[in-house]
């Protein structure tokens, strides 16, 4: 199965049980899930000050993982887009990390595209789409599969 790093670029974590429950959903499928030295961390509504999220960004791109997945959306990474490391984003990804989000998440898909003309995905977050109480929807899992065996769209 896949390397996926699990990292917070936007928002606190509020709900840590549903972090917890994606985490262990996500063993269960046989995924290798490394989270983040921050990704719980927490300032204020963000995960953690703009420093902190920043070297969240970096480690996401050196850990050489299938997948960079976001703990959840939110707002906050307008805010570090002149600072993102936008070559070393590019080249993890050319290396084959896919890093995946929404929500907030868009704003770091338009300027890495536009920095770089690397393609990210919009996809599922930990929290909300993993750490859900009930079973996750079958497409999503079909299609983040897909994302991950390199037949998505």
């Amino acid at each position: 199965m896949a390397h996926l790093y699990v990292y917070s670029p936007s928002g606190a974590v509020s709900d840590r049980a549903a972090f917890r429950r994606a985490v262990r959903r996500l063993q269960k499928q046989g995924h290798e899930v490394e989270v983040d030295e921050a990704a719980l961390a927490r300032m204020q509504r963000f995960a953690g000050d703009e420093q902190i999220r920043l070297a969240a960004f970096a480690r996401a791109a050196a850990s050489g993982a299938d997948a960079a997945l976001i703990s959840r959306g939110g707002y906050g990474i307008t805010r570090l887009l002149p600072a993102l490391p936008y070559a070393q984003l590019q080249s993890a990804i050319e290396r084959g990390t896919r890093f995946v989000g929404l929500s907030d998440f868009t704003a770091l898909q338009m300027a890495l595209l536009a920095q770089t003309g690397a393609l990210t995905w919009a996809g599922p977050t930990l929290c909300a789409d993993w750490g859900c109480a009930e079973e996750p929807d079958e497409i999503m899992q079909a299609c983040f599969d897909e994302m991950l065996s390199g037949e998505g769209e």
